[in-house]
């Protein structure tokens, strides 16, 4: 039977199509970080933010993502959808961090990340001993953009007060397509949405056969850089075998999802069928040994590796 998109990957909307791309990348991307070890989150917020959070020792939770405000204008009450809301916390820290995913520049979403901040600012308020005052923690904010982008490395919010004070609300911006695989080596998580890299060109009106199929060349020749980037951050102990046959899995959906309805792609979908098969064997070797060849079974029908290993009892190691 062959293998059916992963559910993370491939949902489609109510039409019956498929996702846009940035509905595409924003689900993938919390998969991702939902499903990702602990260690795998910590070392890509280390790198984002430029901090050094123990791998091993670090709790990582997801925050409530969704707030229930009035509109300032009607009084209604509406409900508001962040994004990613991490928090890292260990004997003497808890730090929360709120990532932003954009595939196009646009200033505009700085105030929905000043938005979502308050929101999750506010949600944990507390109170002075003395009840003379409200402290709020604000989280750090960061934005990911995964097209091409000419953005600034900071952007940010100045905000002014009454009295002619005013504070500047910093957001540090990451743009994945403006690296190189080897420069993203830090950033594990993020390295299967450098398939995008060939996606505007796709898109070009005028793109013939004989363009697509230096484009799959193109793509094969950075999926080969992904997994050996992959393997190196799995042998220095960034990543697991579990996060190495996620990202692989996640790496072959959205191939198949944004290229797949192009014949000339069919050597690259193959391949990368490949090797997220080999992901998957090598990341249930650790599990149980018994109902492994029924685990893979059900991965090859579209289970997620980690529900084929929950319906087994398979302990993620």
């Amino acid at each position: 039977m062959p293998r059916k998109n992963n559910i993370c990957t491939s949902r489609k909307t109510k039409k019956g199509k498929s996702l846009e791309t940035a509905q595409l990348f924003d689900l993938t991307l919390k998969c991702i970080l939902k499903e990702a070890s602990h260690p795998a989150v910590v070392h890509l917020v280390n790198s984002i933010y430029k901090k050094n959070y123990p791998l091993q020792t670090t709790l990582v939770t997801f925050e409530p993502t969704e707030f229930i405000k009035k509109h300032p204008q009607t009084g209604k009450l509406r409900k508001i959808v962040t994004d990613m809301v991490i928090t890292l916390s260990g004997e003497d820290y808890r730090d929360t961090y709120l990532v932003e995913a954009q595939i196009k520049d646009d200033l505009g979403m700085l105030l929905r990340i000043f938005n979502y901040s308050t929101s999750i600012a506010i949600a944990g308020k507390t109170v002075s001993d003395d009840g003379s005052y409200l402290e709020i923690d604000m989280p750090s904010p960061a934005v990911l953009y995964f097209g091409s982008s000419k953005t600034n490395d900071i952007i940010f919010i100045k905000i002014r007060f009454p009295h002619g004070e005013s504070v500047l609300y910093n957001v540090p911006t990451i743009k994945i397509l403006n690296h190189s695989i080897s420069e993203l080596e830090g950033m594990a998580l993020l390295l299967p949405f450098y398939i995008l890299k060939i996606r505007s060109e796709l898109k070009k009106k005028g793109v013939n056969s004989e363009k697509r199929k230096l484009l799959s060349k193109e793509l094969e020749g950075y999926i080969a850089e992904i997994v050996k980037s992959l393997e190196e951050s799995r042998k220095n102990s960034y990543i697991n075998e579990d996060d190495l046959a996620l990202l692989l899995d996640s790496l072959r959906s959205m191939s198949s999802e944004l290229y797949g309805k192009y014949k000339e792609f069919t050597e690259v979908d193959m391949s990368l069928r490949k090797w997220a098969k080999s992901g998957v064997r090598k990341a249930l070797d650790k599990a149980k040994k018994k109902g492994r060849a029924e685990l893979l079974a059900l991965w090859e029908s579209g289970v997620s590796l980690e529900e084929a290993k929950k319906m087994f009892g398979c302990e993620t190691p």
